[in-house]
């Protein structure tokens, strides 16, 4: 097991408790946070106007448990985000939440709250007394509201392509798709490939919450598709963590893991929620891929996206994985990768670009006739070498006459 691995385990059963002002309400280390749904008002991945979250004006003054987890905190000495514009494409986006002040564009009325979480998680701020914030908190974040598809709570496709290339149009140098179509279109295909384009990371959860299937833009190639995990590091029953596949039998393509499970950020009037789901995980690594756009601005976007792959803390057995892709993101790790031409990658049209992810070489087979031989071979010699160690010296006693 790798230094990374170990060290990502032992923070998975030492996460600590998570403290609720003035609700006397804690969960014991290791254990589910937030375990009590009545404790803070849950946000959903639905574009449903229907279900609009109440208003919170809870927080909690204790580290969440997914910051302690991928080390959020020890990425920001070499990295904050700073610079760097985020878009966000899902259900709307709160521009007076405090922890986003000042940094916020494209903001439109949040009824479900689920768009302001995603950029809080992405972006929020520090705040003193609390130890929630953002991956980046210093990037600012751009909003772009989908719309539903029929009278479902899924994203229209053509709406999320419509968002994507409204907040790359806007600046964004890494987009989070947290509102998924569960169907492709040509409109959505096309966006994807603006943004790549513009040199844009576009990043996205690997199913839809809601309805559980394959999630789009995610099935594509070339977004960084991300699972969520518990706070154990293990997959959720959310189409990534059921073997690779769906509710309805759809194969998921996975890139990394994330924390998505009962995670913690802002929403709307600024108070602390609570969110799952892979859309959730795929903020984490959005906020990431900030991280780095802010400390190697010279990276192409494909070169962003292999750098999350190579640094992520990876479980045993060959990667990609089905379940888990190449591993669990990580912050420190990605910001701590910078290096120079001629360190692992090459200059393109004055561009850097990370060298293509290598897994480990697996240990080489050789087959056992040959190794068997070879052992014979050198019994063989060593019995001659010490038929010879006896015989010379009683030859020479003789002066090599017969006996």
């Amino acid at each position: 097991m790798s230094d990374r691995r170990r060290k990502l385990l032992l923070r998975a059963t030492t996460v600590g408790c998570v403290v609720l002002t003035g609700l006397g309400t804690a969960t014991a280390a290791g254990a589910a946070p937030l375990a009590d749904s009545t404790v803070l008002p849950q946000v959903v991945a639905s574009l449903d106007d229907a279900k609009c979250v109440k208003h919170s004006s809870r927080t909690a003054k204790a580290t969440p448990w997914p910051q302690k987890l991928i080390g959020i905190a020890r990425a920001h000495p070499l990295s904050e985000g700073g610079g760097v514009a985020v878009g966000v494409v899902d259900s709307g986006l709160d521009g007076d939440v405090p922890a986003l002040s000042g940094r916020v564009s494209g903001a439109h009325a949040d009824c479900s709250g689920h768009g302001t979480f995603l950029a809080g998680v992405v972006a929020a701020a520090h705040t003193p007394g609390v130890g929630f914030e953002g991956v980046a908190p210093r990037a600012r974040v751009i909003g772009a509201t989908a719309e539903p598809e029929g009278y479902g709570g899924d994203a229209d496709p053509d709406s999320v392509a419509a968002g994507i290339r409204s907040t790359v149009d806007g600046g964004a140098q890494v987009v989070l798709v947290g509102a998924s179509a569960v169907r492709s279109s040509g409109a959505l295909k096309a966006a994807v490939a603006y943004a790549q384009e513009k040199n844009v990371v576009v990043v996205a959860g690997a199913t839809d919450s809601g309805s559980r299937k394959v999630a789009y833009p995610a099935a594509y190639p070339k977004v960084v598709s991300v699972a969520a995990v518990d706070v154990a590091g293990a997959p959720l029953g959310t189409g990534g963590g059921t073997g690779g596949s769906t509710a309805d039998g759809g194969a998921v393509r996975v890139d990394l893991t994330a924390p998505g499970d009962r995670v913690l950020s802002v929403g709307p009037g600024g108070g602390h929620y609570t969110g799952s789901g892979d859309s959730v995980a795929a903020a984490f690594v959005a906020g990431t891929a900030a991280l780095v756009r802010a400390r190697d601005p010279h990276l192409s976007s494909d070169a962003v996206r292999e750098r999350l792959r190579a640094t992520a803390v990876r479980s045993a057995g060959a990667v990609p994985d089905p379940v888990t892709g190449y591993g669990t993101v990580d912050p420190e790790g990605a910001v701590g990768a910078w290096a120079g031409d001629g360190a692992g990658g090459k200059s393109v049209g004055g561009r850097y670009e990370a060298a293509a992810y290598r897994a480990d070489p697996a240990p080489a087979k050789v087959a056992s006739g040959p190794v068997w031989t070879l052992v014979g071979a050198v019994a063989a010699v060593a019995a001659v070498v010490a038929m010879l160690a006896v015989l010379i010296p009683r030859g020479r006693a003789r002066g090599w006459r017969a006996p």
